[in-house]
């Protein structure tokens, strides 16, 4: 065990510390979990440096650099806590051959620049760029790994002792004289691993290495000629650019080289520069802005808007590929054979997902994901418009997975729920936090508004229901009625004055929302409920459970009126369609049912999806206009009704 995690495996052992396969039991999920140490005695200088750039990077979201979970010390020694990944090096991959053609290889780098502006941007550059800190996905997306190491190893590339850190063939001349370094050593390194990319060596080799740093600070590097390395002319100019020994002699910045890069390749291939273009799209997200750390770093780029749409700024979505786990999306939602619904495609990014939530209104859609973070995308344009993450992300830079979320019924505030009880309130016209975090001692697992969003209700897994005073809040004070429950909270609803909660022991409470007067419980679940859902017009509830059964109670009668049977697995997402007509649920089994209520049986249809599309979430808009399915990858599928 290292602190809370269980360590399985060793991964890798290095002069700089020890990787190892580890499980998260808190969160369910492996990890690579990283013990940093020197090579003499681990000083409190070291530590205090090490976890200064390990909350630099922790901060630092994007599809193409690794995620760090958490970061901390037990017993002294400092560990960084990583997503796990699966692939291969760049090094690696070039000695298999895996990159064969020079477009694969320009995808790479074109991945690596963008991963890197992101970071430079805000304050982080990586000084230790090399083919074994580059990562490459079976998807083939890159993953730039390892920031900050080469400072906290002492921040320059030579020590007291004279003794050179890293791998010098990758550094830039700057790096070997005294004096500070910026953003722009990273920008050589790419470009070296270009010129190896393209030519199959590196442009500085020595037989020893002061030679070696002496043909780097003094000596160009052999030129490469287009017709022998079969590269375009302009991009053999924009690697002798990234290669100037003058810092100020290369280009301003990454994104900069990204675009002479793409440009340069299209030379003689008009579609080329089109994929490329489509390629950064899809992987340069914008990302939340958060205060830059450091000194040197390249100045923003001037963007067209604040709002960056998920297939670029200045260009329409292009026309989505039906779906071959949805070839029959329309019976989904109609109960017939001819497709009334068209695949609308994917919005989003690949950070895990756990809740969907759409506004009142209809515009936004709120994504509450694994890292505890919440980001918020435009329906209409499919732009992300905000990203929230609570002081404590912030401060840390993790915070525990969301659990729950709900918008006010004026679509004003947004509230989410957490893994460690914390409950987060949001202005959502401003992206501003609640001056105070309402907090349970167990995970959050429901939340809801009263109609006049004065009270803010949730449920936690210590087995206590809170109401909270919202203007109180607001101005910063937590004031709340706790009503103590038989069993934990284990889902939370409301439907006019009234508040629904399921519980462990598998019974269903009806209370008062304003008084807590319990006015019903309801029985018969074998299994727990996890799940709830009110009809709009309020007259029923429908439980989804444990078992994969969902039940639909009479509100008034108090009984259970229909069992809809059909999911092998625990039910994830419950949401009436039609005005209250359909039901349709996903569960963890990768389906999705759609029922009749009224006339129950079995399901109207029933349609698997791909094992890599696992379905967490569900919403809809327009009573069923347009179908919202969260993935569990981070992304949304969309649907839309036809004609």
């Amino acid at each position: 065990m290292l602190g809370r995690y269980e360590v399985l495996e060793e991964l890798g052992f290095g002069g700089m510390g020890t990787v190892y396969r580890a499980l998260d039991p808190v969160l369910d999920r492996l990890v690579a979990l990283k013990t940093m140490f020197t090579q003499g005695p681990l000083t409190d200088e070291n530590t205090r440096r090490f976890l200064r750039e390990a909350r630099s990077v922790a901060r630092l979201q994007h599809p193409n650099i690794i995620t760090v979970f958490e970061f901390g010390e037990v017993d002294g020694k400092p560990f960084i806590a990583m997503e796990l990944l699966e692939g291969t090096s760049l090094g690696d991959a070039l000695a298999a051959g895996r990159l064969p053609d020079l477009g694969s290889k320009l995808r790479v780098v074109d991945q690596l620049c963008r991963g890197l502006a992101y970071a430079h941007r805000r304050g982080v550059t990586h000084r230790d760029i090399k083919p074994s800190n580059v990562f490459l996905q079976p998807d083939g997306t890159v993953k730039v790994l390892d920031f900050g190491i080469a400072r906290v190893e002492g921040g320059t590339a030579v020590t007291d002792g004279g003794v050179v850190l890293g791998t010098p063939h990758y550094m830039a001349p700057e790096q070997f004289r005294p004096g500070g370094v910026d953003h722009r050593v990273d920008m050589w390194a790419v470009g070296v691993l270009l010129y190896e990319l393209v030519s199959g060596r590196r442009p500085f080799e020595g037989s020893s290495v002061p030679s070696l740093i002496y043909r780097i600070m003094h000596s160009p590097p052999p030129p490469l000629d287009p017709v022998m390395e079969g590269i375009p002319p302009a991009l053999a100019a924009v690697i002798d650019r990234a290669l100037a020994k003058d810092p100020a002699g290369r280009f301003p910045d990454l994104d900069a080289m990204a675009d002479a890069l793409r440009a340069a390749s299209a030379a003689g291939d008009p579609d080329r520069l089109e994929r490329l273009e489509r390629l950064s799209e899809r992987v340069d997200r914008t990302m939340a802005a958060e205060p830059s750390t450091g000194d040197s770093r390249p100045a923003p780029r001037a963007e067209p808007t604040e709002r960056r749409a998920i297939f670029g700024p200045d260009e329409p979505p292009p026309p989505p590929a039906p779906s071959p786990g949805f070839t029959a999306a329309a019976a989904l939602f109609t109960g017939q054979r001819r497709s009334a619904f068209r695949d609308a495609g994917f919005f989003g990014e690949r950070l895990g997902l756990q809740v969907v939530e759409v506004d009142p209104a209809e515009q936004i859609v709120a994504v509450g994901g694994v890292d505890g973070s919440i980001r918020v995308w435009d329906l209409q344009t499919r732009m992300k418009v905000a990203t929230l993450r609570s002081r404590v992300h912030l401060r840390t830079g993790h915070a525990a997975m969301v659990t729950a979320m709900t918008f006010s019924p004026d679509g004003a505030l947004l509230a989410s729920g957490h893994l460690d009880g914390a409950v987060d309130v949001w202005d959502v016209a401003s992206g501003l936090e609640a001056p105070v975090t309402p907090r349970h001692d167990g995970a959050v697992a429901g939340l809801a508004f009263s109609a006049d969003a004065t009270v803010l209700v949730s449920g936690g897994k210590d087995a206590v229901v809170k109401c909270w005073e919202m203007p109180a809040l607001m101005a910063g004070e937590a004031r709340r009625v706790l009503r103590r429950q038989p069993a934990e909270v284990t889902a939370l609803v409301r439907s006019g004055d009234r508040v629904f909660t399921a519980h462990a022991n598998r019974v269903i409470r009806v209370e008062e929302l304003r008084s807590g007067r319990l006015l019903a419980t309801l029985h018969g679940h074998p299994a727990a409920p996890g799940v709830l859902a009110v009809s709009p017009r309020g007259d029923l509830l429908v439980t989804g459970s444990r078992d994969g059964a969902v039940r639909v109670f009479g509100v008034e009668a108090r009984t259970q009126l229909r069992l809809l049977e059909g999911h092998a697995r625990p039910v994830a997402s419950l949401v009436f369609m039609a005005g209250g007509r359909r039901l349709a649920a996903v569960a963890r089994d990768n389906q999705l049912l759609v029922w009749d209520v009224a006339r129950g049986g079995e399901p109207v249809e029933t349609q698997a999806v791909a094992a890599e599309e696992a379905l967490t979430s569900l919403a809809v808009t327009g009573a069923g206009q347009r179908v919202l399915c969260g993935l569990a990858d981070g992304r949304i599928r969309v649907w839309e009704q036809s004609g």
